[in-house]
């Protein structure tokens, strides 16, 4: 299994992260599966994808009671999924995330993926967020990354190389 961990992940390095990998050059579209508990960064997580492709990252709120949102940035389409409230696989189908995974440009960030495990597109990148610290002030993340096919995981490893400048 392709697997890269980022442990004490704070907001900064969050950021830096998102910058780095909408700046690494791709030629694919981009789906992250996201998993973690209630508050451990899903939303953010987006949040700096958004802000990262140029777009407002405020204007990125969690989609609880739409399901799908999807935000339109300068060189990217973003689509944000929240699978929590999805009542079943037919209904995950009816949102046409099939067309999302394929859009050229695209990006697709799903939080509560592991509810379709299924479902998700073979070439999906893991992620899962692991809160660390009781205290705002202080609160990091540790980050997993797994992903099988092999050139969504290099691209990934490239991105996280760069925020240790290996």
């Amino acid at each position: 299994m392709n697997l890269v961990t980022l442990d004490q992940v704070d907001l900064e390095t969050l950021a830096r992260l998102a910058d780095a990998l909408v700046r690494e050059p791709i030629a694919f579209p981009v789906c992250f599966a996201v998993t973690g508990t209630l508050g451990a960064g899903k939303t953010r997580w987006t949040q700096e994808i958004a802000r990262a492709m140029g777009l407002d990252a405020s204007e990125v709120t969690s989609p609880t009671f739409t399901l799908l949102r999807t935000y339109h940035a300068p060189q990217h389409t973003l689509h944000h999924v929240d699978a929590y409230r999805v009542g079943d696989e037919d209904e995950w189908w009816e949102l046409g995330l099939e067309e999302c995974y394929q859009e050229p440009n695209a990006w697709t960030v799903i939080e509560w993926a592991d509810r379709f495990e299924e479902a998700m597109p073979s070439e999906a990148i893991w992620m899962h967020i692991d809160f660390q610290s009781e205290s705002p002030t202080e609160a990091t993340r540790d980050l997993k990354f797994r992903c099988d096919e092999p050139e969504r995981f290099d691209w990934v490893k490239r991105s996280v190389s760069q925020l240790s400048g290996k």
